[in-house]
């Protein structure tokens, strides 16, 4: 039987291997537990931190949401505001919202704030006003484009009238009215077909009846004929006075032209207007 073979230098199961131990050699270290103060101290600064951080969080969140402030009135946006932990600024500014309403505001709704900080309120002061101008005696057209050029608008509605076709005889509202841009000025224009009382004349003398006759908005037409009556004066008319004709109608006068007058003579007399003038033409034909 073969002999088993010996174990290796420095084996521990080697019998013949021996242990040096140093006497000198320091015992080996113990090691001992924190102290529980130290623990507590942890514990503490830990649940601080913790109580920090739920006040911190809680104090992010309350109140960092601008409202929507656009349609309220300013009271309302004031204490929408407020209820959130903002101040309100307000400027008014021409706008066509009603007066006292917020038409706009910055930050817009939703922007992440701090409490206490400041939202700016755009508040409605109404449409800028304007002042109606005199449109009375002017044409339609010119009218219509002297209200656009101020921000106003136009509507027409025909009416008869002593006056020419196209003239504006009557606005609504009148003249130096304040009106907020936009508004609508009614204008009155005439269609020419307006129906006139004819005046009585008769026993006048020539000039006063010739202007009574124009102011009607009618044409006088003078016949000088022999008459006993005082020289110049109407002695008879046609149509018969406070008869309804048409605008610019003829008015057929008889005027005295004395007893010495052997002739008759008939006078047309028109008027031509202008802004600045009015002039009278006299047509004169003579009758053997």
């Amino acid at each position: 039987m073969t002999a088993p073979a010996p174990p290796p230098p420095g084996d521990p199961a080697d019998p013949t291997r021996r242990v040096v131990v140093d006497e000198d050699a320091p015992p080996p270290a113990v090691i001992r537990p924190y102290p529980w103060w130290l623990w507590l101290l942890v514990g503490l600064f830990l649940a601080l931190a913790i109580l920090f951080f739920v006040l911190w969080w809680l104090e992010r969140d309350e109140g960092k949401d601008v409202p929507s402030l656009v349609g309220l009135s300013l009271t309302q946006a004031q204490d929408k505001a407020a209820a959130r932990g903002f101040t309100l600024k307000t400027v008014q500014r021409p706008a066509a919202g009603p007066p006292g309403t917020v038409v706009d505001q910055a930050p817009q709704p939703g922007a992440d704030l701090e409490s206490g900080s400041q939202v700016m309120a755009v508040v409605s002061a109404g449409r800028e006003q304007v002042t109606v101008p005199k449109l009375v005696g002017g044409k339609a057209d010119a009218a219509e484009q002297l209200l656009t050029a101020q921000g106003l608008k136009a509507t027409r509605r025909t009416v008869d009238s002593t006056k020419p076709a196209g003239i504006v005889v009557a606005q609504s509202p009148t003249e130096g009215t304040k009106l907020p841009q936009g508004a609508t000025v009614t204008l009155s224009v005439s269609s020419g077909k307006g129906q006139v009382k004819v005046p009585a004349v008769q026993g006048m003398n020539q000039a006063d009846a010739v202007n009574a006759i124009l102011k009607a908005g009618l044409v006088p037409i003078v016949i000088q004929v022999p008459s006993q009556e005082a020289k110049g004066t109407v002695i008879a008319q046609d149509p018969a006075p406070n008869q309804e004709r048409p605008a610019q109608s003829k008015v057929h006068m008889n005027v005295s032209g004395g007893p010495t007058n052997t002739s008759t003579q008939t006078l047309t007399v028109t008027t031509s207007r202008t802004t600045t003038e009015r002039s009278t033409t006299t047509v004169a034909t003579t009758t053997p």
